[in-house]
Parts: C-alpha cells; structure tokens; sequence
C-alpha cells in the first residue's frame, strides 16, 4: 500500500516534556496514536480519529478527513501541537 502523505504536516508534543515530532502521513499518525499519544483523553473523539485513521488506510475515508479527526481528538486530549498556516 502506498503511504498517505498529508498536504500538511503537523508538529505534535511527544509524552516525554519539550520533545516533538512531525507528522506528515496517516500511516505515522496511527503510528503516533497507538504508541505514543500524550494525552491523558482516549474517549469517543480519540476512538472515532483512531477509527478514521484505520479507515483510510484502507481507502474508506479520505486522508484529509483523517488528518482532521486527528487534530480533533489532539485538541480534545489537550495535546499541544502546531500546523502550518
């Protein structure tokens, strides 16, 4: 399957303080959810931007869309991060 590359990347706080990365696919922001979310939320928003983001990969849900769900459920959990404007 060829990688989903996001029009525009994100910068997101890791779990440890003072420490980022940038994401720039759906396939990194599964990567992210699964292994190193930072936020203390994993309610319905984190759910429906990890299901968004599985449904993607699978071509069921746009990338765009996905990406969207994930900033969601980022704001939601209070996880600091930045985007490009």
């Amino acid at each position: 399957m060829a990688r989903q590359w996001w029009n525009q990347p994100i910068t997101i706080e890791c779990r440890q303080v003072g420490r980022y990365v940038t994401i720039n696919s759906t396939e990194r922001a599964t990567h992210y959810m699964l292994q190193e979310w930072a936020g203390e939320e994993t309610g319905e928003i984190f759910e429906a931007a990890k299901q968004a983001l599985l449904d993607a990969r699978k071509g069921n849900v746009t990338v765009d869309d996905a990406r969207s769900a994930f900033i969601a459920a980022a704001q939601e959990a209070g996880i600091f991060f930045f985007k490009p404007s």
